[in-house]
C-alpha cells in the first residue's frame, strides 16, 4: 500500500465510545443530544435566517393573488430534492408553480433563457434552489423583465451580492442563523418551515413525511452531518425506510435496496447517484419527475430509466479516470502539487472522475471537458485547501468561478486555458505545504482486539449517520499476524484474509486492496488500521474488520 500518515488520536477514555465522542468534540452535556437529536427542539427557528420571513410574505401574498411562480433548481442530488420539496409544499398552498432545470450545455446557475422560459409560463415570482448566489447579471435581468426574484442557495458568496429582491444563504454576511452549513435543500426546507407559520396546509404531517428528500440532499452533497445537518439527515433516514414518496420507494426497490436498512452509506453511494445521473449524462428532468409523480406506473419506470443512466454514468467515469490516469503518468503531472488536465469527456462526470484522481494522487485536481471554444471545469480539494482562495485570484482569466472550499466549478476560454494553468499551477506549488499532499487516516483509538465485540458494533450504529464532520469510526491495532490471504469479487480485487493478536481472530477484508498476498506472507507482524463492521452470510451475522491500512512493524 503507498504511505500514508496515520493522526493516531490520544486516548482519553477507557470506554471507546467516551473516546470516539471525545475525539468529535461532543461533551459529556451534548452527548445525549448527540445520540438522541430531539426534531422538535434542535432545529433552529428559520425566522432567525435574515430575509426568510420577508420571503414567506411575498410568497404567501403571492398565492393569494393567484401570481404563478418559477422554480429554478440545480440539476444535482442537492438541487433536484430541494426543487421537489419547493414544488411539493408550493402546490399544497394552492400555488400554481412551474419549474426549470438547466442543464450541463446551458451550465450550472441561472440564466437568459432559463429565466424567459419561466417568464413565458408567466411567472411573477422566480425562486432559486440551490444557485444563484454569483449570478449578477441574471439577477439585473430578472429586474429588466420585472420578475420579482428570491435567491435561496448555501454556496459561498461573494462580498457584493446580486441584485435579486430577496437573498436566503446563511453565509451572507449579517446573516445570524446560528448554523451555517445546510445543503441546498436544506436551507428550502428552513423556508418550507417559515411557510407553516403562516399555512395550516404546511402542517408538521408534511414537514416530517418529506424529509426523505432533504436526507438524500444533505447526505449527497456532502455537506458535515453536524448540527442541523444530523438531526435532518437522521430523521430523514428513518422516513426514507418508510417513504410515501412513490418515486423514492420505486428508485430504492430498481436499487435493490427494498429489504435493507437504508443508512447514509446507500444514499450517497446508490441513491443520490442514480438521482444525479441523468444531470450528469443528459438532463436532470426525469429525476425531478420521479420525485414529484403521484402515477406508481410511472415511478417504477423512470427508475428503471434512472438506474440505466446510472450505469452508463458508470462506464463513461472509468473511461475518463483511465485516460486521465493515462495523461498524467506520461506528463508526470503529479509532479505538481495541483493536477490539471483536459479530455474528450462528457462534462457531467469530470466532477466524480476528479475526486478519483484526489484519492490516487492525494492533491486538488482540475477536470476540464472541451465544450467549443472553451473548456468547462470541475475542482476537488484535499483538507486544509480552500479551492476558492487558491483559485481566486484566477477569476478574472474565467468565464463562471464558484463552489466551496473542497468543489468548484469554473470555465475558461480555450485561448486563455494555458496561461490559466500555468499560473495557477506556479501558485499551488509556490502556496501549498508538502505536508498537506500526504494521505492521512484519522484513528479514533489504539484498540486491543478484544474490545472488538458485538456490544461496541452496537453502540458505534447508534453514532450513524456517518458522513463529513462525523466519520466512520477508524482503529489501529499493533502487533497482528495476517493469515490464509485471497483474493475475493467479481474482478478479484478485494483481498480477504484473517486477522489474530494470537489470542483473537477476525475475519476481514481490504476492499480495492494494493496488496499483494505474497507480501502479506511475508509480514510476520504488522499494524492494521480498520473499521469495524458486521457480515452476514448464509444466515450467521459476525464481526468484520474492514481493513483501511496496513503498516510492517
Amino acid at each position: 500500500m503507498k504511505e500514508k500518515i496515520w493522526e493516531i488520536r490520544e486516548r482519553k477514555h477507557t470506554d471507546l465510545i467516551d473516546q470516539i465522542l471525545y475525539n468529535r468534540g461532543i461533551t459529556k452535556d451534548s452527548k445525549e443530544k448527540f445520540f438522541k437529536p430531539d426534531f422538535q427542539k434542535d432545529l433552529n427557528d428559520p425566522f432567525e435566517m435574515k430575509n426568510l420571513k420577508k420571503a414567506v410574505l411575498k410568497i404567501n401574498e403571492a398565492i393569494k393573488n393567484n401570481e404563478k411562480i418559477g422554480i429554478y433548481t440545480d440539476y444535482d442530488a442537492d438541487g433536484i430534492p430541494a426543487g421537489a420539496l419547493l414544488y411539493r409544499a408550493l402546490t399544497k398552498m394552492g400555488a400554481k408553480a412551474y419549474v426549470f432545470i438547466p442543464n450541463r450545455e446551458t451550465g450550472y446557475g441561472l440564466s437568459e433563457d432559463g429565466i424567459n422560459y419561466l417568464r413565458d409560463k408567466g411567472c411573477s415570482i422566480i425562486i432559486t434552489a440551490d444557485l444563484g448566489i454569483k449570478n449578477f447579471k441574471e439577477a439585473k435581468y430578472c429586474k429588466e423583465q420585472s420578475i420579482f426574484l428570491i435567491i435561496t442557495d448555501h454556496h459561498l458568496p461573494d462580498d457584493e451580492l446580486p441584485e435579486a429582491n430577496i437573498i436566503i444563504n446563511p453565509k451572507i454576511k449579517g446573516d445570524k442563523y446560528p448554523f451555517k452549513e445546510l445543503a441546498g435543500c436544506g436551507v428550502i426546507y428552513k423556508l418550507i418551515q417559515g411557510f407553516a407559520q403562516y399555512d395550516r396546509k404546511i402542517d408538521d404531517n408534511f414537514l416530517k413525511w418529506n424529509l426523505d428528500l432533504v436526507a438524500i440532499a444533505t447526505i449527497s452533497d456532502m455537506v458535515p452531518l453536524i448540527g442541523e445537518n444530523r438531526v435532518l439527515a437522521r430523521y430523514g433516514l428513518i422516513v426514507l425506510n418508510k417513504t410515501k414518496n412513490l418515486g423514492l420507494g420505486a428508485l430504492i426497490k430498481s436499487a435493490s435496496l427494498k429489504d435493507k436498512k437504508l443508512e447514509a452509506y446507500h444514499v450517497g453511494f446508490q441513491l443520490g447517484p442514480r438521482i444525479n445521473a441523468p444531470g450528469r449524462m443528459d438532463h436532470a428532468t426525469k429525476s425531478y419527475e420521479l420525485l414529484v409523480t403521484e402515477d406508481k406506473n410511472e415511478a417504477e419506470s423512470l427508475a428503471s430509466w434512472l438506474s440505466d443512466k446510472n450505469e452508463h454514468r458508470q462506464l463513461a467515469m472509468e473511461k475518463a479516470e483511465t485516460e486521465a490516469m493515462n495523461i498524467i503518468e506520461k506528463d508526470d503531472l503529479a509532479k505538481n502539487k495541483i493536477i490539471i488536465l483536459s479530455g474528450e469527456w462528457p462534462k457531467g462526470i469530470i466532477g466524480p472522475t476528479a475526486s478519483r484522481i484526489v484519492e490516487k494522487y492525494c492533491r486538488p485536481a482540475i477536470l476540464f471537458a472541451k465544450d467549443g471554444q472553451k473548456l468547462v471545469g470541475s475542482a476537488r480539494g484535499v483538507p486544509g485547501i480552500n479551492l476558492v482562495e487558491l483559485i481566486g485570484p484566477f477569476e478574472k482569466q474565467l468565464i463562471k468561478f464558484g463552489g466551496h472550499k473542497s468543489a468548484a466549478g469554473l470555465s475558461v476560454e480555450e485561448k486563455n486555458y494555458s496561461a490559466f494553468v500555468k499560473g495557477l499551477t506556479k501558485l499551488a506549488n509556490e502556496q501549498i505545504p508538502d505536508e498537506l499532499l500526504v494521505k492521512r487516516i484519522f484513528v479514533d483509538a489504539k484498540i486491543k482486539l478484544s474490545e472488538m465485540t458485538n456490544a461496541l458494533y452496537d453502540k458505534i450504529t447508534q453514532l450513524e449517520p456517518f458522513g463529513m464532520g462525523n466519520s466512520k469510526p477508524v482503529f489501529v491495532a499493533s502487533g497482528i499476524a495476517l493469515e490464509n490471504p485471497r483474493f475475493v469479487g467479481k474482478m478479484e480485487k478485494h483481498l480477504s484474509f484473517l486477522v489474530s493478536d494470537g489470542k483473537d481472530r477476525f475475519k476481514s477484508i481490504c476492499f480495492n486492496s494494493p496488496i499483494d498476498c505474497s507480501m502479506i506472507g511475508n509480514l510476520k507482524k504488522c499494524d492494521i488500521a480498520f473499521n469495524l463492521d458486521i457480515n452476514t452470510w448464509n444466515n450467521a451475522t459476525n464481526l468484520n474488520l474492514n481493513v483501511i491500512d496496513v503498516k510492517q512493524v
